[in-house]
């Protein structure tokens, strides 16, 4: 699957956090110090928190809400199966496409940083971007605003690395989403699984609880049903 998320951020300082993840400015656990040289930073973009904040703040208008959101943090990647399998020149095409996306989308001239990750276990690519509109108005609503919206950049993104043997996750599904943050650290955790092994597949045998409470000294043996969900889980 192609998969994005987005994040906004209000404060200067929510703001210079991220950062700071992003360019590895501060101690990084999922990130493997010996790979931050395989970190590539886009030509042209800021390379360090310093230089990131600098450009926001030539991008953000002098009068604007209080609550305005300053930045929109994006993650874009795909499954991790698909970067065991593809080639240099497959996930170089990927987050060139990625950031043309959000080139399209934003405007050249708001796309601050747009980071590659070769130092987790899945590459992705850390941008932010500040939602200026071409009028000089500082509106994430106008970007990202509603659920429709949203829906939409999902399939719109999907289909700009479709050519990659990507495809979008379902529509409407009942998936809860997952931040930005949190889904760092779930797709930095191992995922390979191999097989089940004998012993796993028989009925476990259990002492009876919940309403069976009052007859402890009885033992039940999963039916083919409880062993399938115990295995899914």
């Amino acid at each position: 699957f192609a998969i994005m998320r987005c994040k906004k951020i209000k404060t200067g300082g929510g703001v210079a956090s991220a950062l700071q993840h992003c360019f590895r400015e501060r101690e990084t656990h999922n990130a493997d110090p010996e790979k931050l040289t395989e970190n590539k930073h886009g030509k042209g973009l800021a390379d360090n928190v310093e230089t990131a904040m600098g450009k926001m703040r030539e991008r953000l208008p002098p009068k604007r809400r209080k609550d305005a959101v300053l930045m929109v943090e994006y993650m874009m990647t795909a499954s991790p199966e698909w970067f065991r399998e593809a080639t240099k020149e497959d996930q170089k095409d990927f987050f060139n496409s990625s950031y043309n996306w959000l080139c399209d989308k934003y405007g050249r001239e708001n796309v601050i940083v747009a980071t590659i990750h070769n130092d987790e276990t899945t590459p992705h690519l850390s941008a932010f971007v500040t939602p200026t509109t071409k009028d000089g108005r500082l509106s994430a609503k106008e970007f990202i605003g509603n659920r429709t919206k949203m829906k939409n950049d999902q399939t719109s993104f999907a289909e700009k690395v479709s050519h990659l043997g990507l495809k979008r996750g379902i529509k409407g599904s009942n998936a809860k989403h997952q931040s930005v943050r949190r889904y760092y650290e779930i797709m930095n955790k191992s995922l390979s699984f191999e097989s089940f092994s004998a012993e796993e597949l028989k009925p476990r045998k259990f002492k009876g609880d919940g309403l069976l409470k009052y007859v402890p000294f009885l033992t039940f043996q999963e039916n083919h049903a409880g062993v399938a969900q115990r295995l899914s889980k």
